[in-house]
């Protein structure tokens, strides 16, 4: 019973872990970052800007931040919308940034 009890409470904080996921999308301006802004709040995606974090770069401009599993329907849109992404990063729980392929 122990073994069951342990997985119940593991299965939260996986989940949580998961809901921390985000993808941090960097684009040429700053005009960009508006377009991409509306077009995703538009389409009902939760979305935020943020500054663009130093552990990715030094420039002083604003990126998108989302959910992880909003990445492909927002890459998606921007595709369809002809706006290309500079760079793309995961950042996990902890506050780690891996980059990916846009």
């Amino acid at each position: 019973m122990k073994e069951k009890g342990k997985r119940a409470t593991e299965r939260p904080r996986l989940m949580e872990t998961c809901d921390r996921l985000k993808s941090v999308l960097l684009l040429e301006s700053i005009h960009q970052v508006i377009r991409v802004e509306k077009l995703l709040k538009a389409r009902g995606l939760r979305i935020d800007l943020i500054p663009i974090p130093r552990e990715i770069s030094s420039d002083c401009g604003m990126a998108v931040e989302l959910p992880l599993d909003a990445e492909t329907e927002a890459l998606r849109i921007l595709e369809e919308n002809r706006i290309p992404v500079r760079d793309l990063y995961v950042r996990d729980s902890r506050g780690t940034f891996q980059q990916r392929r846009p």
